[in-house]
């Protein structure tokens, strides 16, 4: 039997959600064309309708078609202004948990363009991200709806997750296909950032360190630093690759000694790993402690180096010819 009223259409997912927690609602503008609006608290929607109320407290509710508005505009749910708190203090295992809070409360409204549910599922797979969990990220994805999104870096960032589970699944090959795919594509610092972390790791996986080290230093500076998460696991590959380096190896065994060449690829390499220690001690670990492995990389800076005194003796100058006559007898 087909459905023709609208409040037929609402009722099984106003009952499913007054079952648990009562009647859902949430605050919107309902915008006309021109300009016009009117409030209302949205208790469910579909891809065509939304049933409301006019007050917080009336008892009676309204159904009406998307058509019939310019745009609707939902209010911020303090919920989810609490969640992208925690999301911007960095303090991501607590914001996905108040992320996938907002994400099932806000389900009766989840077709509506940019609605909180869509928003907090996307942040709930950002923290995923930000905090190194690919298996989660890629399972999120398979249930995550992207429809209702229109902010276009949200959506990059959706297409964004391909390269983090080229990662997950070692796919190197194909990885550094799809970021050569996108280099010359304009990218806020963030994303440019993700970008030289993941074509890092692929050169990496495909036995290219030095490679690797250029695109990792564009993941540690594209964002000056903001994307701390990428920018923090990009400056440990740096450290890594620069301390399994036998002429960085031979570099350390040289230091301060008079067959030190500071003209060397090896030495300047160390020069720079211990640069990456010390920036990532003082901002890129973010309260993160450098590892121990990496310790001694913070002595190897230029001005800890001894002037190297050269132990071969030099010739003695020749004695200065006197100009004095001699006596006559």
């Amino acid at each position: 039997m087909k459905i023709h009223s609208l409040a037929a259409l609402f009722s099984a997912t106003v009952l499913a959600v007054s079952a648990q927690e009562g009647p859902f609602q949430t605050p919107a503008l309902l915008i006309e064309e021109g300009g016009q609006f009117q409030q209302a608290y949205l208790m469910a929607a579909t891809k065509s309708a939304i049933r409301y109320r006019e007050t917080e407290v009336s008892t009676d509710t309204k159904d009406a078609k998307l058509r019939d508005f310019d745009s609707i505009f939902i209010l911020e749910p303090k919920e989810y202004s609490a969640a992208m708190e925690l999301f911007q203090a960095r303090k991501y295992e607590e914001a996905k948990a108040k992320f996938i809070q907002v994400k099932e409360r806000f389900k009766p409204i989840t077709t509506l363009e940019n609605n909180p549910s869509t928003l907090a599922a996307f942040y709930e797979l950002e923290c995923l991200r930000k905090l190194g969990d690919l298996d989660g990220l890629a399972s999120g994805l398979q249930t995550f709806i992207k429809d209702p999104l229109s902010r276009e870096t949200q959506l990059r960032q959706l297409e964004l997750y391909i390269l983090w589970d080229a990662v997950r699944t070692q796919s190197w090959d194909r990885l550094e296909i799809l970021v050569r795919e996108r280099e010359n594509t304009r990218l806020p610092g963030d994303q440019r950032a993700q970008l030289g972390y993941c074509l890092g790791q692929a050169l990496e996986g495909l036995q290219r360190p030095k490679e690797a080290l250029f695109a990792y230093d564009v993941a540690m500076t594209a964002d000056a630093a903001a994307s701390e998460v990428v920018a923090r696991k990009a400056a440990l590959r740096v450290l890594a690759i620069h301390s399994a380096d036998p002429a960085v190896q031979a570099a350390i065994k040289l230091w301060g000694t008079k067959d030190e060449k500071k003209n060397g690829a090896g030495y300047m390499d160390l020069l720079e790993a211990a640069g990456v220690a010390e920036l990532f001690e003082m901002s890129l670990g973010a309260g993160t402690p450098l590892p121990l492995e990496f310790k001694d990389l913070l002595k190897y800076k230029l001005e800890a180096n001894p002037e190297v005194k050269l132990e071969a003796k030099s010739e003695p100058e020749p004695e200065a010819k006197s100009e004095t006559k001699p006596k006559d007898k």
